[in-house]
């Protein structure tokens, strides 16, 4: 059975070109366009994996995943930011419950790689 990703990220072309990208991994991409449809997504259906931008409107990437693990079942969920910003642009506090980090612009073949990497077995 294949794995779900969620892609939150508020540029439809970075949506389409995720999804473009992961279709040979056998995973199926739910993409939604900002942080609180993310949380409604990960409460009306399962997910293995999240991708998250960090600037988005109606919540932001990093208040996307505090909300995240304040729920049960993906308290231990991978979360992927794929951000123009990097890490040590983030307060370390601010980073807690990120698995990984990538920055834009994303290399095809190292975003597969984390998310091989990333996905539950």
């Amino acid at each position: 059975m294949s794995k779900t990703i969620l892609h939150a990220d508020d540029s439809p072309s970075v949506r389409r070109w995720v999804a473009e990208q992961l279709q040979e991994l056998d995973v199926k991409v739910v993409s939604v366009a900002d942080g609180a449809a993310a949380l409604q997504a990960l409460r009306e259906a399962p997910c293995d994996l999240l991708l998250t931008d960090l600037e988005m409107p109606k919540l932001d990437g990093l208040s996307l995943i505090a909300a995240v693990r304040e729920l049960p079942t993906y308290r231990f969920l991978p979360v992927l930011i794929l951000s123009s910003r990097r890490p040590s642009e983030i307060e370390p506090e601010r980073r807690q419950g990120v698995t990984g980090w990538i920055v834009k612009p994303i290399d095809p073949e190292h975003l597969r790689r984390w998310v091989r990497r990333s996905l539950p077995r």
